[in-house]
């Protein structure tokens, strides 16, 4: 998590990062929203592509948390690609979850500390097929993802990056 306060010098690299990061919120809005509908969509892939978006481009000081919300997605991946499409889902709804409650941090949005619960009960609502609560938890989680992504988008960039000296590698 970055220090607003100090504004790093930012090479290319970094702003791609950022800006990353920052579309895998949008996408995920829509995708997480998408979800229970059942469209004719590849919309489970577009998820993974949101949670691989933003876990390939964290900015945590803290390297076991960063290498947590990566590899649940990355696992998740491995589970998709192996034919065990839910439990895929369920790593990237754990590194989409994980961000949004250190992202409630920065942006204090009520119910977004909840996010992570409020994922993993549309999992289940998905898995067990209860088709209307998943709707509604992905009403739910969609606009919180929102809200995140609104208000990322209106920071400069590089507080997301804050002081490259203090992140573990």
């Amino acid at each position: 998590m970055a220090d607003p306060h100090i504004k790093p010098e930012m090479d290319r690299l970094d702003y791609l990062s950022v800006i990353l990061y920052r579309s895998g919120f949008v996408l995920a809005f829509a995708s997480v929203l998408l979800l229970p509908w059942r469209l004719d969509f590849p919309i489970t892939e577009v998820t993974f592509l949101a949670a691989m978006l933003c876990a390939s481009s964290l900015h945590i000081y803290m390297k076991t948390f960063r290498i947590l919300l990566q590899m649940a997605t990355w696992v998740g991946m491995i589970c998709f690609i192996m034919g065990f499409p839910m439990f895929g889902l369920g790593g990237a709804f754990m590194t989409l979850g994980g961000l949004c409650y250190k992202e409630y941090f920065c942006f204090k949005v009520p119910g977004l500390q909840l996010q992570p619960l409020i994922l993993a009960g549309l999992w289940l609502a998905l898995f067990f097929e209860y088709s209307l609560l998943a709707k509604g938890l992905a009403l739910v989680a969609g606009i919180l993802l929102l809200i995140v992504s609104v208000a990322k988008w209106r920071m400069p960039l590089h507080f997301d990056i804050g002081d490259k000296s203090k992140y573990q590698i």
